[in-house]
């Protein structure tokens, strides 16, 4: 079989204002999918990767898509931009269902509570909103922080809101009131932060390429454990649906994996030409998803770590990618100023651990 050819395409961040370039190896051919799909060979004779293609594409938006959410119940989908909106749709049917305006920045982080109440959004304007998912209507404002807010989260048991900050402090709120909780000084500038499923410890991830562990239900937050190993900036971390495993996407353009019982780390993902902006594990923890500066966003099997599937589509940089709670949807966010919708296909991470194992050679 020969080699196929190399096709490189250069791309402006708006953001960085970096030049990148990335090469994409393409091989047209079958899947056992329902879909027609392309394949993309790492290197000749390797095991091919499904090239998965977006089966819907949701525009409204006129400048870049830096955070998206998905609700509980699968049927909203919140989006968050530059031009400091958020915007609404069904998720289902990709219909948009409001516009949501209140920031004077750009809204770089959303989160939904666990029971489809609120929508929570943090800006650049160094403020955090609290919505109602429902009508729109804002509920409040929640200031303290003294610059960029970059990343929230609101806990699985829905009672606090986490914040981080260029101001280089993690804050803590009671969600129903408001109320500041704690603030977390010196802790560096953190690009996002994630509740345990048990919403016992929150993670953060720092520009100074490292992520912390702190234990919430001690009273005051208790940090217990600093995990090292990335060479640049943490953007992102989750945790997995058990809380026994941690992911972290840095700027060195790897995924790690770490065991969060004794800090280990168990695995290096490396497959992306670019900083990796987003994980997230699928609903059943068996599937890590990334989205890069590369655009395109790969699928991940666990535990094995293997990447098994491209998803390609976006013409910039993927800055937030979600599951649906059933995981068969992938949702991502991008500077093309586009979201666009994956199938996951389940009995793709069948077929990549059984060919795998074959082709393995322990």
């Amino acid at each position: 079989m020969e080699s196929p050819s190399v096709v490189s395409n250069p791309i402006i961040n708006k953001i960085t204002l970096v030049l990148a370039i990335t090469s994409t190896a393409t091989l047209a051919g079958f899947s056992s999918y329902r879909l027609l799909l392309p394949f993309q060979m790492a290197t000749p004779g390797a095991m091919p990767l499904a090239m998965i293609q977006p089966y819907q594409t949701l525009k409204g938006h006129s400048v870049w898509i830096y955070a998206i959410a998905i609700s509980p119940d699968g049927n909203t989908l919140a989006s968050g931009s530059y031009d400091g909106t958020i915007k609404i749709w069904n998720l289902p049917t990709g219909k948009l269902l409001h516009t949501f305006k209140g920031h004077a920045d750009a809204v770089v982080s959303l989160a939904i509570s666990s029971d489809r109440r609120v929508l929570a959004s943090g800006s650049w304007d160094n403020r955090i909103k609290l919505w109602n998912l429902e009508t729109g209507t804002l509920i409040r404002t929640l200031d303290g922080h003294k610059d960029d807010v970059e990343a929230i989260a609101i806990s699985p048991n829905g009672k606090s809101l986490a914040s981080s900050s260029a101001d280089n402090t993690i804050k803590l709120w009671n969600l129903d009131t408001g109320k500041e909780l704690f603030t977390l000084q010196n802790v560096g500038w953190v690009k996002s932060v994630a509740f345990s499923p048990d919403s016992q410890k929150l993670a953060s991830g720092s520009r100074d390429n490292s992520i912390r562990i702190w234990q919430l239900n001690t009273g005051s937050p208790t940090l217990i454990q600093t995990l090292t190993g990335h060479s640049q900036g943490v953007s992102s971390v989750a945790f997995s649906p058990d809380g026994q495993t941690l992911a972290s996407g840095s700027m060195d353009k790897t995924i790690k994996l770490w065991r969060l019982g004794d800090g280990k780390l168990l695995h290096t993902l490396a497959g992306h030409s670019e900083s990796v902006w987003s994980v997230a594990f699928s609903p059943n923890g068996q599937t890590l998803a990334s989205g890069s500066y590369d655009r395109t966003i790969k699928l991940w099997n666990l535990p094995s770590g293997k990447l098994f599937a491209n998803f390609a589509g976006h013409s910039k940089s993927v800055w937030s990618v979600a599951f649906s709670p059933n995981g068969k949807t992938l949702v991502s966010g991008s500077s093309d100023e586009t979201i666009k919708l994956w199938s996951v296909p389940s009995d793709t991470t069948k077929v990549s651990r059984l060919d795998f194992r074959k082709n393995s050679s322990t």
